[in-house]
C-alpha cells in the first residue's frame, strides 16, 4: 500500500561526497591510518576505505560499519553523515522491507543515537525501514 504525502515535501538526502569528505576527515583527525580501519573492521583490503573516503566513487559504507565508524570516533551517526534535504512533489511511503545483512546491534545503535531526519537519510539510501514507525506516522499526519 503506497501513501502520497502533501506536496512541496522536504525529504533529507545523504550527501554521498561531502560524507566521503568528512569519513577521511575523521579518521585524520583521530591520527588513525587506513590500515587500522581495515584491521578494526575485519577487512582483508584496504580498497574500501579508500572508495569510501574517495568523493568521487559515490560509495559510502554499509551502515553497519558507518555504525562502528562512529563508536570508533566517538561521534553521532549525525556527526558521521552529511544531509541535506531536497524538495519533491510528493513522496511515496511503502511498506517497510526486511533489513537483510545489518546486524541487530547496528539497528539498535542506530535507533538510539540518530535523529529522525539521519534515519530518514538512512532508509532512503539503504532502501529499507530501520524500524521507527513514528516517523511516517508523522510524516503522514
Amino acid at each position: 500500500m503506497n501513501y502520497e504525502i502533501g506536496s512541496p515535501f522536504a525529504i533529507p538526502v545523504i550527501d554521498v561526497p561531502a560524507t566521503s569528505k568528512n569519513l577521511k576527515s575523521l579518521r585524520e583527525a583521530h591520527n588513525i591510518t587506513v590500515a587500522q580501519i581495515q584491521q578494526f573492521l575485519g577487512m582483508e583490503n584496504p580498497q574500501s576505505i579508500y572508495t569510501w573516503e574517495n568523493a568521487e566513487s559515490k560509495v559510502l559504507p554499509r551502515l553497519d560499519n558507518l555504525v562502528t565508524l562512529a563508536k570508533l570516533y566517538k561521534v553521532t551517526i549525525d556527526e558521521l553523515i552529511v544531509i541535506r534535504t531536497e524538495k519533491t512533489d510528493g513522496l511515496a511511503v511503502c511498506e517497510p522491507v526486511a533489513p537483510y545483512g545489518v546486524s541487530k546491534d547496528a539497528l539498535d545503535f542506530v535507533r538510539e543515537n540518530a535523529s529522525s531526519t539521519a534515519i530518514k537519510a538512512l532508509e532512503k539510501y539503504y532502501g529499507f525501514s530501520i524500524g521507527y514507525p513514528q516517523i511516517f506516522a508523522k510524516a503522514l499526519s
